[in-house]
């Protein structure tokens, strides 16, 4: 499966620490070799086609594009919460319709 980066998420990316910006690396790496059996502690199903990958205190939220066979990452933000913000979802569900369409 291919990864693709919403512009927004590259630019949010790029704001970040050298070390996040590693973690996030390593975490997209473990996705891309084990892919959807990664363990809860890094990956969670929030709704039938959006994800949330979890490097450190940064939440990748990402759909997937079965069409393409694609995993379009659409939303990151720091997380501040225990829960995920209804609005960081929301957002994240809005981009990738962006994109099938």
């Amino acid at each position: 499966m291919e990864i693709i980066t919403d512009e927004r998420v590259g630019k949010f990316i790029k704001g970040l620490s050298a070390e996040d910006q590693g973690r996030i690396l390593r975490h997209l790496d473990f996705f891309d070799k084990y892919g959807f059996n990664l363990p809860s502690k890094y990956l969670k199903k929030l709704s039938p086609n959006l994800w949330e990958l979890r490097p450190g205190n940064i939440r990748l939220l990402f759909g997937v594009i079965r069409t393409r066979n694609t995993i379009l990452i659409v939303n990151a933000f720091k997380k501040k919460t225990q829960k995920t913000p209804v609005k960081e979802i929301e957002t994240a569900k809005s981009r990738i319709k962006e994109y099938e369409l």
